[in-house]
Order: structure tokens, then C-alpha cells, then sequence
């Protein structure tokens, strides 16, 4: 029996590792077990079918200085790593050209267009439906003309076969008494669901591949040793070498260091998130809600109310300003009267963007015997089951059944 190595414990390698199993491969899972540091803990835990729109887009260029000046934007970038980072940064602007846009967003197409029957199988098979809420997610407004502002947007996503609909305040009143504040319309974006909590369903899926034979190590990977167009083994935390037969690099924010390994520079970037969750909020939230001014989401989970959002460029491992998670909860109590964030969880952990938002699905143009499966950004969660499976085609030769030429790690 062939064995595949996974480099990345998280919801893209753990997808990858069941995915692999059901193919007949014995896998290793090498993670360093620190699950409350990683994206898959400490995502928004939406199901965002649509999300094809990239975080750059036209009029991206002009907010620019604003993110620099206001640390409590949605998205700012530390002065001090700036530098740093500019490159990256000129990068994700450029991304955010009208024409590129279209192009990123009919790239991300075939991918969201599955992904609900890809975890829909998935979750059934390891008898976990009842993870995915069928609650649509529901992206609040201001106003009428916040809605009309984003045409751009909601005609991209219209013309790939996503749809919504309108919710002026009338009827969202109905749908989410407790919302209240400044909202006063919604956008209902159709076929976007929820998972009940993202590292309650991780966890799972974990003890299924191991109850399935597989191995689950916990340990950091610091190196990778290649021979020619063949990666041979991985180094482990303390110097442990251990050979490999396939591998496969999920590894997320940190990817980027272990690509180099292999001779790859891909500009796989550690944005980071935060998020404030309170077990009991005192107010009733029946399903996601985006909302658009605020730059944030609040999900219902079952282990209370996740408010999340904002993207902080920071480097590779600053220290938490928790300041962040502290202005989530200061915005969802204008939004949501009566809402007790005193005492709340408070998560700081990066996601791993490209410049352009599309991943890197792909095999090593390397190596042989290595698959790439990271950087994600804001969709991991919703792109797990897909991920796995089309590794999982990439490993055993078959053609993919998805053209992964959008995908490349070679494309900067």
C-alpha cells in the first residue's frame, strides 16, 4: 500500500487525509497540535458558497492610506511591517484591476460551486450532516444605497450562478429581532450556510481518520529533504528524520517557509484574524450575519456567539493586539442592543492569502511525488472537502476534475 505524508492539520489537511484513505493510502497527518493558534479553530465557520470576489477590487487602491491610520479599520497594516510586507501588498493591489477581478472571481467558480456537496458528503460519511446549519447567511446593510454601492460585487457573483436577494428592513426585522442600530436592510445570500463549530467538526473528522487506521503525529515539521525531482523525507521538531513516500504541503500561513524547501517561492501571506466569543450573549442570533459596514460576522455557534472578522497585516508572528477582538465586541453591541460580550474567548490566528485570494492547488512543478494544498484565505473552511478531494485525484494520477491551471503556485 502506497503511504502519503500530509504536512498541515488543519481542515485542508484533514479533508485531504480522509479523502486520501478513501483511495486505499495509508496517511500520516503531522500537525504540531496547537489547534487554538490556526484558522481552522478561529474562523468565522460559514459555509460561503459565492464568496468568489476577492478582498481587493476596484477603489481597493484609495483606502489604502485609511488602513494605515486607523488601527481599528477592518483591515490595517502595522506600520512597522510595512516594509516588509509591500511587496505582498503591491501585489494584492494589483489583483484588485477590474480585469483580474473577473478573472479571479470565474476562477473560484468551479471550486464554491461544489463545495456543499463536497462536505455534504463528507460529513455524511463521517456521520456528522447535522455540522452543517442549513440557516442562509444573511450580510447586513445600512442602507439601500450601501447595496447599490456594491453592484460590482453582487453582478460578478449573479453572473457565475450565485444568487440573492434583498431583505429590506421590514422583513429582516421579522427574520432577526435582535438586530438593530444602524441596519436597516439585508442582503440574503443564497445557498451560504454554517458549520456548528469549526473545531468541534475538525476534531471529529481527526478521531475518524485515526479510527480509521491513520496516523495522527503531533510534531512540527521544520524541513523538507528532496533528491533530485523526489522528496525524500521531513524533519521533525529535535532533528527526528522521517522518510516519505508521497507528501502533500497543507500546512496553511506557514507554508510559505516549507515551499522554499522544495525550491518554490509563493507568496503566501499571514493575514491575520481575530475573533471575541461569548458563551452566553443574552440575545438570540438564529443565523450568520455579515455585516458589511462594520466588517465583521457574527455566527451562532454551539459554543455561543462568534464575533469575527478584520484582517491585520502584521508579519509573520506579531503579538496579539487583542485591542482588535476588543473593537469587534465595541461594533456588534451598536448592532445588536443587549448583546454581553463581558468575559468572552479572544482568538488571534493568521490565514494564509495569496495575493490574488485564489489557493494553491497544485502539484510541485519540482518534485514528483509532492502536492500543494494552501492558502486559502477566507474560504478554507468552505473549500476543505473540495481541497481533499481534488489532492486526493492529484495524488493517485487521475485527471482533476477541476482545471487546476488558475491554481498554480507559479503563477506570480
Amino acid at each position: 500500500m502506497s503511504s502519503v505524508t500530509i504536512i498541515g492539520g488543519g481542515v485542508i489537511g484533514t479533508a485531504s487525509a480522509l479523502a486520501l484513505q478513501a483511495e486505499g493510502y495509508a496517511v500520516t497527518l503531522i500537525d504540531p497540535g496547537q489547534i487554538k493558534r490556526a484558522a481552522s479553530y478561529g474562523n468565522c465557520s460559514l459555509l460561503a458558497i459565492g464568496e468568489i470576489v476577492p478582498i481587493s477590487r476596484p477603489g481597493t487602491l484609495r483606502k489604502v492610506p485609511g488602513w494605515l491610520l486607523d488601527p481599528a479599520g477592518p483591515l490595517h497594516v502595522r506600520p512597522r511591517s510595512l516594509a516588509t510586507e509591500l511587496p505582498w501588498l503591491v501585489r494584492f493591489l494589483l489583483a484588485g484591476r477590474p480585469a483580474r477581478v473577473k478573472q479571479i472571481a470565474a476562477a473560484m467558480t468551479p471550486l464554491l460551486h461544489r463545495a456543499q456537496e463536497d462536505w455534504a458528503a463528507q460529513l455524511s460519511d463521517a456521520n456528522l450532516s447535522e455540522a452543517l446549519v442549513q440557516s442562509e447567511n444573511l450580510i447586513a446593510m445600512n442602507s439601500l444605497a450601501d447595496y447599490e454601492a456594491d453592484q460590482f460585487a453582487w453582478g460578478l457573483r449573479a453572473e457565475h450562478g450565485f444568487s440573492h436577494r434583498f431583505v429590506p428592513w421590514s422583513e429582516l426585522h421579522s427574520m432577526e429581532p435582535c438586530l438593530g442600530g444602524p441596519i436597516m436592510c439585508a442582503v440574503e445570500a443564497k445557498g451560504w450556510l454554517q458549520f456548528s463549530d469549526p473545531s468541534f467538526v475538525l476534531t471529529r473528522l481527526q478521531q475518524l481518520f485515526v479510527a480509521r487506521g491513520g496516523e495522527l503525529l503531533s510534531d512540527e515539521v521544520t524541513g523538507i529533504e528532496t533528491r533530485g525531482r523526489t522528496a525524500v523525507a521531513v524533519t521533525l521538531g529535535g532533528g527526528v528524520r522521517r522518510q516519505v513516500d508521497k507528501l502533500v504541503l497543507a500546512a496553511g500561513a506557514w507554508s510559505g517557509a516549507l515551499a522554499r524547501a522544495l525550491g518554490l517561492r509563493v507568496p503566501v501571506a499571514a493575514l491575520w484574524g481575530y475573533h471575541h466569543q461569548v458563551a452566553n450573549p443574552s440575545v438570540n442570533v438564529t443565523r450568520p450575519v455579515l455585516y458589511a459596514n462594520g466588517g465583521f460576522v457574527l455566527t451562532p455557534l454551539s459554543s455561543g456567539l462568534r464575533i469575527g472578522g478584520t484582517i491585520e497585516i502584521a508579519g509573520k508572528a506579531p503579538k496579539p493586539n487583542f485591542a482588535r477582538a476588543d473593537m469587534l465586541a465595541d461594533k456588534a453591541r451598536k448592532v445588536l442592543p443587549g448583546l454581553v460580550t463581558a468575559g468572552g474567548e479572544q482568538w488571534m490566528g493568521p490565514r494564509p492569502f495569496m495575493p490574488d485570494t485564489l489557493p494553491v492547488i497544485a502539484p510541485s512543478p519540482a518534485q514528483d511525488n509532492v502536492v500543494l494544498a494552501f492558502g486559502h484565505g477566507q474560504v478554507g473552511q468552505t473549500l476543505g472537502a473540495t481541497t481533499g478531494k481534488l489532492v486526493a485525484e492529484l495524488v493517485s494520477g487521475r485527471k482533476p476534475s477541476v482545471d487546476l491551471a488558475p491554481y498554480a503556485p507559479t503563477r506570480f
